[in-house]
């Protein structure tokens, strides 16, 4: 069941930029948790980021360690989006700055998808990275594989949840998005 949908339109680009929110029995906000350390994806030598360009950290969190680090090393904007940790005013911000720039260099989705129990919600998530970036746009995408055997399991305690997948099985749902997308060492990559 969709909660929302929220669609920006360039008109003067012809460019739709949009965020499907699909209802999830455990939401992530409880996941978001790396207050100092820096995310892996961002320091992986597989992720290149657009001098000057801009990154859009889907379901990036409630900390903006991420932020300076791409600034000073790549001059790239991080813009996070993320329902869950992020007021609606700071995500419509974020989507404007996205449309205004004629959508995002790069995308980035770091630890989302293997915390989310249902597929539909994860091909959103997909989805998201791809209907926001640019034409010729990169998409990154890491996970946690929890224990690593496929058997996802829920945290009733912290209301939460871990597929324990390991990388490779998201491969199929990032290509039915993306058409095709590669696997190199800890990360997927696919391109718009």
């Amino acid at each position: 069941m969709k909660l929302n949908i929220n669609e920006h339109i360039s008109t003067d680009r012809n460019i739709k930029l949009s965020i499907n929110e699909v209802e999830q029995k455990y939401n992530s906000a409880v996941t978001s948790i790396n207050s100092t350390k820096l995310p892996a994806l961002f320091t992986n030598s597989n992720a290149k980021f657009k001098d000057g360009g801009i990154n859009l950290d889907v379901g990036g969190g409630k900390f903006d360690n991420v932020a300076d680090y791409l600034l000073d090393k790549f001059n790239c904007t991080n813009l996070v989006y993320d329902p869950y940790n992020r007021t609606a005013q700071h995500n419509n911000e974020v989507l404007k700055q996205v449309k205004d720039n004629g959508g995002a260099d790069t995308t980035t989705c770091s630890n989302v998808l293997n915390v989310i129990a249902e597929p539909e919600a994860r091909e959103d998530v997909i989805r998201n990275c791809y209907n926001n970036l640019k034409n010729g746009g990169t998409a990154y995408f890491t996970v946690y594989k929890g224990n690593g055997s496929g058997q996802g399991k829920a945290n009733d305690k912290r209301q939460s949840y871990q597929t324990n997948m390991p990388l490779e099985d998201y491969l199929p749902e990032i290509e039915n998005v993306f058409g095709n997308a590669t696997k190199r060492g800890t990360i997927i990559i696919a391109k718009k």
